[in-house]
Formats: C-alpha cells, structure tokens, sequence
C-alpha cells in the first residue's frame, strides 16, 4: 500500500541506485506487488509525467526498465486499486475526467469504477454512525481480540483465493461471447459523457469480469457438492 501524496514514478515502478561501485535496481510499489494487489490512496495526488509511467504497468502487466545502464523488464501482474477524491463537488451529470484530475486514458485502464457519493441521508447518517460506534464497543469487549466468531481469518482468506485461482478457469463460450460483443457495441454506440472508457480496454474489462463471474458459480457449484469446503 502505498499513497499518491509522496510517491514518485520510481517509486511506483522502479529505480536504479549505487550500491558498492555498481548500479543496482529497487523495485517500487508496483513490482513489489507482482501477483498480489496495489492500493494506492490519494491517486490524483500523482503528478501528471508520474501518471504516465504505470501505463504500461497497469496495461501490459510490465515494465521496461532502462536506467544506468541496465535494460530490462520486469513483471507487474498486479491488481491496482485507486482511491481518488473529486475536484470540489461531484457533479453527476459530468464525466469522471471533469470530476476527477484523472485522464480518460488511464481512466481506461482500471476494469471498474466505482463512485461513492455523500448524499447527506440522516437515515444513512444513522447506520454509519451507529456501526463505527458498535465496532468501538465491541473491539473494547474484546480487549484487542481478533479471532471473532463467524468470520473467516486472513490465512483462510488466503487460502480461499489461492485454491479458487489454481482450480476454476472458466472459459467463455460462444454465447457469452455474442453478448459481451453486443453489449460493447452498444456502449460504444451511446457513449457521450465517458467516451475516453468505451476503448478496446473496456471489451477486455467485460471479458476478464464475466470470467470472475463464473469463477464464483463455479466455486458455489462445488461448494454445494462438497460440503466440506466450506470450513476447508
């Protein structure tokens, strides 16, 4: 994990340093985090040349590195998520490139996004108020105790996303192919506020969804014919 606010392009990807008489490369936040997630916080805070340098890391899952010397690639299979703030007030009826400093290029380049609006709701102010109180009391009851009942571990976790990973690789069929196709025609046909977003990035967006959305039939699947997974 890792904030906008202080990190650099190589930071984020890659930096040559002299160790010794010989030039040596430190892998940044996105290297660090091949085969796992990067969460960055505050990513308008990135500088805009900044920006430029995880496009290639966020689309072709690489970096080319040539610094000191020293030419190279390396691996960047990562999941990035970004969290950003909006410029002044959200307006809804604007697209995400004018509230946010974010570019419709790299916009593109994330399979979802998500807005979170403050809508001010003194019914929704209640909830949020009365569960980050009840999380308190109940952390207090607990004297800092976070084995709870009910909820799976960070080991189980691990192992959950690990065993769903190695053993369901859903492949998409001809059927699913035709309405993914037509869906993809038809954004591009009515895209006027986030045009930037209807690239060929979103049809690869809406394949490697659906796979997911597969994987967790699948996984339901098994789990209904093997009861012993679900505690496994």
């Amino acid at each position: 994990m890792t904030t906008g606010l202080g990190s650099t392009s190589a930071g984020l990807t890659v930096t040559a340093v002299k160790d010794g008489g010989e030039w040596m490369l430190e892998a940044g936040a996105l290297v660090l985090a091949d085969g796992g997630l990067c969460c960055i916080d505050e990513f308008d805070s990135i500088r805009e040349p900044d920006r430029a340098t995880i496009h290639e890391a966020m689309e072709q899952q690489t970096i080319s590195v040539a610094k000191a010397g020293l030419v190279t690639t390396l691996n960047t299979k990562t999941t990035v998520f970004g969290v950003t703030n909006p410029k002044g007030q959200y307006d809804p009826y604007q697209p995400l490139s004018v509230n946010t400093t974010l570019s419709g290029p790299l916009l593109s380049r994330f399979d979802i996004v998500l807005v979170l609006l403050d809508t001010k709701k003194p019914e929704w102010d209640k909830i949020v108020s009365s569960h980050i109180l009840s999380e308190h009391a109940q952390k207090e009851k607990t004297n800092g105790n976070d084995d709870f009942m009910g909820f799976w571990t960070l080991h189980m976790l691990r192992r959950y996303i690990h065993f769903v990973k190695g053993h369901f690789r859903p492949v998409l069929t001809k059927d699913a192919e035709k309405v993914i196709a037509s869906y993809y025609q038809l954004q591009r046909r009515s895209a006027t506020q986030n045009a930037a977003r209807t690239t060929i990035r979103m049809l690869e967006s809406l394949i490697r969804l659906a796979q997911v959305l597969r994987k967790g039939s699948e996984v339901q699947e098994e789990r209904a014919s093997d009861p012993s997974l679900v505690h496994s």
